[in-house]
């Protein structure tokens, strides 16, 4: 890795964290600061594909988040979905054949929810609760239509970033 690459994860792992704590700051703006901190991770992948700087912002931005969020569930979403997804977005869309593609991300993202589910039923999260299993399941339904919208919006976000970021 070379002292450009340090320094540049070393900013966008700042900027993350900073809007992880804005996130958790203002809880109006939580979500936004949320995915807006994980778009963070595709940049190491724009142009030069270097999937360790993507990974290690990944894992600072992480520690960071979960020691400075005021609200640790900002920080959890971080962790499990929106800093690692956009690294596992370009592993799949690299790897799979394109017919494959939309499930294996589904596939990510509903055992990302099982995850949550799981750490919100043994009560690490207490502000949440788990719903009845009819109100689940049209709530599963519907986060994964949430999760479809997501993946198409970060990849509008995406080659945004590739028109408008200098050539390096």
């Amino acid at each position: 890795m070379s002292t450009r690459e340090i320094a540049r994860g070393g900013l966008l792992a700042a900027a993350a964290t900073a809007w992880l704590y804005f996130g958790g700051v203002m809880p109006q703006i939580g979500p936004a600061a949320c995915l807006i901190a994980g778009a963070a991770s595709a940049i190491p992948l724009l142009r030069r594909a270097n999937i360790k700087t993507a990974g290690l912002l990944y894992l600072v931005t992480s520690v960071l988040g979960l020691l400075l969020t005021p609200r640790k569930l900002i920080a959890a979403a971080y962790v499990l979905l929106f800093g690692l997804y956009p690294i596992v977005k370009y592993l799949i869309e690299c790897r799979l054949p394109v017919f494959t593609q939309l499930s294996g991300k589904l596939a990510y993202f509903n055992i990302v929810l099982v995850l949550a589910a799981v750490l919100v039923s043994c009560g690490l999260f207490p502000q949440v609760q788990m719903p009845g299993i009819f109100r689940l399941a049209g709530l599963w339904i519907a986060a994964n239509i949430g999760f479809i919208v997501y993946d198409i919006g970060l990849s509008k976000v995406i080659a945004l970033l590739r028109r408008t970021l200098p050539p390096e």
